[in-house]
């Protein structure tokens, strides 16, 4: 019986810097003779494989593949590219699914890989730095202390928050002003990060600045001030 491929989903970091893909992350890619990257616009570039197109090796076969935003259709698009996907680990090649940031964080592998755990197919998960850390790095901004909790939401969430005192807001998709509204009335010092590690990037701690300047690929990090 042919030995079939190993799956790799490899967490790439915020993408933009190499040097911040861990060593392992760059054996599996050099493991691999298939890359899948994949792209929000049909024809677009990846990010994660401009990140890591230096650890590909020769010869490798390389696929960006569409992973359209718009949810009616998802689903096939989705089951396409595993059956994609699937039909290279049969020809018992190693493939290599790049994603910026870690994963299993707000990761499009994720939907990939539900179809790929139900096929039983060998599976290794390689974490990267996710956005949010990469960003508390760079604005050297502590994300949680002592005993306390850290609290994750998406801005289309920051309805739901409470009191608590760690928090990052993350999918911020235009709501910039939204979830600003919310943390000055609730007493938040916050910092806004876009494009981490990436050529254009920003670190902004006022207000009109942060709505001037807004960017899809960014996030908030709050902390409660004590009276």
């Amino acid at each position: 019986m042919k030995k079939l491929g190993t799956f790799y989903g490899i967490g790439v970091g915020p993408g933009g810097d190499e040097e911040l893909l861990t060593l392992k992350a760059v054996k599996a890619i050099e493991n691999s003779s298939v890359i899948i990257a994949p792209a929000a616009r049909k024809g677009g570039d990846s990010i994660a494989l401009d990140t890591a197109k230096n650890f590909i090796k020769e010869g490798s076969e390389i696929r960006v593949l569409h992973f359209p935003m718009e949810r009616g259709k998802w689903e096939d698009k989705v089951y396409n590219n595993f059956k994609l996907i699937e039909e290279k680990l049969l020809e018992g090649k190693n493939v290599a699914f790049l994603t910026i940031g870690d994963p299993l964080l707000y990761s499009t592998f994720i939907y990939i890989l539900n179809h790929i755990n139900e096929e039983g197919y060998e599976t290794k998960v390689i974490p990267g730095i996710n956005s949010f850390c990469a960003a508390a790095s760079l604005s050297q901004t502590p994300l949680v202390l002592g005993d306390e909790s850290l609290l994750i939401l998406p801005a289309s969430k920051i309805d739901e928050l409470r009191d608590e005192k760690f928090v990052v807001i993350m999918k911020l998709g235009g709501k910039e002003e939204e979830v600003l509204n919310v943390l000055d009335e609730k007493g938040y010092k916050y910092v806004y990060v876009s494009k981490a590690y990436r050529e254009g990037e920003q670190i902004l701690r006022h207000r009109e600045e942060i709505i001037k300047n807004r960017n899809y690929m960014s996030l908030i990090i709050a902390e409660k001030e004590v009276n």
